[in-house]
């Protein structure tokens, strides 16, 4: 079960590895079946259609889509989808326009954060600034992915490292912690469809609709229940019961809603680079009892 990662990023999106170094690197892991579900995008799919190598491991198709549950960003993943749906061109194309207005949104704010010690720094800086370091991911790669300017969308990380890079800040962490968090750039969930909406584009699309990481949001015992009693009543399938950077008492207390609301299981590294704390494949395997979301699966979508 250590060889199933569901969860990861590629420089589609915010990761820094490109989808085959991503492909290759999880192959070096050990990794028998691997999802790619970049935020929002499926172009590291379509990337990897026609050039992924003859062994490996089984790719699934993956998204994680961005939405909104009670004035907070939610994730949720979809897995194992034709790459040819018909609504799926129609789902991205509305999420990138999303993701669009919110980069706007963020340059605007940053930017006034800014001005009173950086004078110089207005929106359009901030947005060139994050397009370089989006640019960088890409260019620094391996060569064979490369996106349109008009293609790129933005994520916090992205503008994270042009913080980084201008001497702004330290460490990537303080970016989140004293800019791009919600207290300091508000109403970011606003940019997102609903959750339930969300789930029915998934549901639409043939996927298996997983709740990614429930305990990264930080909510209450309560609100959590909530959460996921919506999750489930909306039509969601299943929870990340094993995630990256996730302890062990964390990973139970997910698996216990599980069996209590008799959803099925997930595990996803969200990898998103290289690093001394998180890698492809490594989290703990799911507990026994649980119905991994891979056994709903009878063949895998082309």
């Amino acid at each position: 079960m250590n060889q199933i990662d569901l969860h990861c990023h590629t420089s589609a999106s915010d990761g820094l590895l490109s989808p085959l170094q991503l492909y290759n690197r999880a192959k070096q892991q050990g990794i028998a079946m691997l999802a790619i579900t970049d935020h929002d995008t499926v172009a590291a799919h379509y990337h990897l259609s026609s050039c992924l190598p003859a062994d490996g491991p089984e790719l699934i198709t993956g998204i994680e889509l961005s939405t909104t549950w009670m004035k907070r960003s939610i994730h949720i993943v979809g897995l194992n989808f034709p790459l040819q749906h018909p609504d799926l061109t129609a789902l991205v194309r509305q999420q990138s326009e999303a993701r669009k207005q919110r980069a706007d949104y963020i340059c605007e704010r940053l930017a006034k954060a800014l001005c009173k010690t950086r004078p110089g720094i207005t929106p359009e800086v901030v947005m060139s600034g994050a397009m370089a370091q989006a640019k960088k991911a890409q260019q620094s790669t391996d060569n064979t992915f490369r996106q349109p300017d008009n293609m790129i969308r933005l994520g916090r990380p992205h503008f994270a490292r042009w913080l980084k890079e201008e001497g702004i800040i330290n460490e990537m962490q303080d970016a989140f912690d004293h800019f791009l968090n919600n207290k300091n750039l508000g109403r970011l969930h606003t940019f997102w469809m609903p959750m339930a909406k969300g789930i029915a584009w998934l549901r639409a699309l043939g996927a298996t609709v997983v709740l990614a990481h429930p305990g990264k949001y930080r909510l209450t015992r309560t609100k959590l229940i909530q959460l996921i009693t919506e999750f489930q009543q909306a039509g969601g399938h299943a929870m990340e019961v094993a995630s990256g950077n996730q302890n062990l008492e964390q990973m139970l207390e997910i698996a216990d809603f599980c069996r209590r609301f008799h959803l099925m299981a997930s595990r996803g590294s969200d990898f998103h680079s290289p690093s001394p704390w998180t890698e492809l494949g490594k989290m703990p395997p799911l507990p026994e009892d649980l119905i991994p979301v891979w056994n709903h699966w009878s063949a895998t979508p082309i």
